[in-house]
């Protein structure tokens, strides 16, 4: 498919996402009897019937399955939360099985569409680096979405102290070296490129929030609730399309910011911040710093023009153990990421080259830096 890449400000894409069950992808039950929602249970009055009816079921679930699995959704059990609903640890008798079931309500227009665009995005998803649907509930109230659990939690439980007390998570918190901050880097732009070139999506919310760790603090994207097709022109390229809602602040890419338009190429922005804020341990947005500097991308303005001050922004967590080449190849990848202008960012499956690139710099035993930039 070509690689090209045309604005086009008027007509064309919709500004909803797709809503239609019809244009879900039929899927095949899975083999193993034990994950299905047949086995009788106790259920709430009223609040199951929509249920039988979804044509995109993966694994079904009941609701008691739920409340039992999550203890009646206790507060030992929660392990994120987000616009439209909490997540929580869920616990199924049958297989012994351990998952993270997101809870919407219903009654919520913009959860109900969020709940639809992550089906309609992740039934058919199969990549090691995007985050696994394992199955749902559908009822008249409440809707659930369960994944596979990562017991790492998020990125940024890992970047950031105020972000390091979730009591549903099952392993601790720690540092990550370089080295592991490089795999995580290169396992998201994998994803990434997975969700461009394989599922013909755009993610629209990147940002380290939005990125789960395994045991093995293998990255797996999550959060596909803004996800929307990607939509072609006649001759094969990329249109951008019109939407209200516009991702993260600090994460957002100027035109999705400015005129509400996105495309990969607004992902592509996105995963540069993350780089940034993976390199530096500063968040994306901070009204903590000077004002004109809330960014870290217009905090960071001065090390564009003179890259022997990289050093100093590094994550002082790292102490002096990271590589030097390294770090100026990300951050050379990380300010073509974020080019204000859409059409001179490059395509994911090029920043994942670079990536892997910088990757493969080793650390060096004493690395010298003496000194690190003022915050103020």
């Amino acid at each position: 498919m070509s690689n090209r890449f045309l604005c086009c400000l008027g007509g064309g894409g919709s500004s909803k996402v797709m809503q239609d069950p019809s244009e879900l992808p039929q899927q095949q039950q899975p083999s193993d009897s034990s994950d299905s929602s047949d086995t009788p249970g106790q259920q709430s009055e009223g609040d199951d019937e929509a249920d039988d009816e979804d044509p995109s079921s993966i694994v079904k679930f009941r609701w008691n399955d739920v409340v039992e699995g999550t203890d009646n959704f206790a507060i030992t059990h929660l392990i994120g939360q987000g616009t439209y609903g909490k997540v929580y640890r869920c616990k199924f008798p049958e297989g012994h099985k351990v998952g993270a079931a997101k809870i919407h309500s219903n009654g919520i227009t913009d959860g109900l569409s969020e709940t639809v665009a992550e089906t309609t995005t992740l039934y058919a998803a199969d990549h090691p680096n995007v985050i696994k649907l394992v199955g749902k509930y559908y009822g008249m109230e409440k809707s659930v979405l369960v994944y596979e659990f990562m017991p790492n939690g998020s990125l940024d439980h890992h970047l950031f102290a105020h972000a390091r007390q979730v009591q549903g998570l099952t392993l601790p918190t720690r540092v990550l070296d370089w080295n592991t901050r490089l795999r995580i880097a290169v396992g998201v732009a994998e994803g990434l490129v997975y969700v461009h070139q394989g599922l013909y999506a755009i993610h629209r919310d990147i940002k380290v929030e939005n990125i789960l760790l395994d045991k093995d603090f293998v990255p797996k994207l999550t959060d596909f609730g803004f996800a929307t097709k990607i939509v072609y022109n006649s001759d094969g390229v990329e249109r951008l399309r019109e939407f209200n809602t516009r991702g993260t602040q600090g994460y957002i890419a100027p035109e999705a910011d400015e005129f509400a338009l996105v495309s990969t190429k607004s992902d592509i922005y996105s995963y540069g911040v993350l780089l940034l804020v993976l390199l530096t341990g500063r968040k994306a947005y901070d009204l903590a710093r000077p004002v004109a500097k809330e960014k870290l991308t217009d905090w960071l303005m001065p090390v564009w023009t003179r890259l022997e001050y990289a050093p100093m922004i590094v994550d002082v967590a790292l102490g002096n153990k990271y590589s030097i080449e390294g770090l100026n190849k990300l951050l050379q990848t990380a300010r073509m990421c974020i080019n204000p202008q859409a059409l001179e960012r490059p395509a994911m499956d090029f920043v994942e080259t670079m990536v892997r690139e910088a990757a493969a710099f080793p650390v060096p035993k004493e690395p010298l830096v003496k000194e690190r930039i003022s915050t103020s």
